[in-house]
């Protein structure tokens, strides 16, 4: 998995590429313009190639898609077992792992906000973490 656009230099181009929200990029932190509008038109991408999950820092942004979707499965599970935060797609594997890593890390008690509106998918969420856990 490589990310677009992620504001590094190319070994091919001297020129930097700058992350752009219209490309969907996976961690809204990379982009330029972090207002109203790059995050909107960032999440719109993401959400219309079904990558509901974006990242900005270490909080996770879900969209529903209201809708199933194939990211939940039993390989989705092994894909984020044992990996750092960042280090594969943003997905609310990828939080549970970190959450429960923190844990065996000896960090002490480790909580998981889940907030939205009615709909949002906050019970969904909370089962998905469950079931990585």
């Amino acid at each position: 998995w490589e990310p677009p656009h992620l504001g590094v230099m190319d070994d091919h181009d001297t020129a930097f590429k700058v992350a752009r929200a219209e490309d969907g990029v996976p961690d809204l932190t990379k982009i330029p313009d972090i207002d109203n509008t790059g995050i909107s038109l960032n999440l719109k991408t993401r959400f219309q190639r079904d990558e509901i999950y974006t990242c900005c820092g270490t909080i996770l942004v879900a969209c529903n898609p209201f809708k199933r979707l194939s990211c939940f499965e039993a390989d989705d599970v092994m894909r984020y077992k044992g990996k750092r935060f960042g280090g594969e797609p943003p997905h609310i594997f990828a939080t549970a792992e970190a959450t429960f890593d923190n844990i065996r890390q000896g960090e002490g008690n480790q909580s998981v906000v889940i907030s939205g509106e009615s709909g949002s998918g906050k019970t969904e969420t909370t089962k998905l973490i469950l079931q990585y856990l």
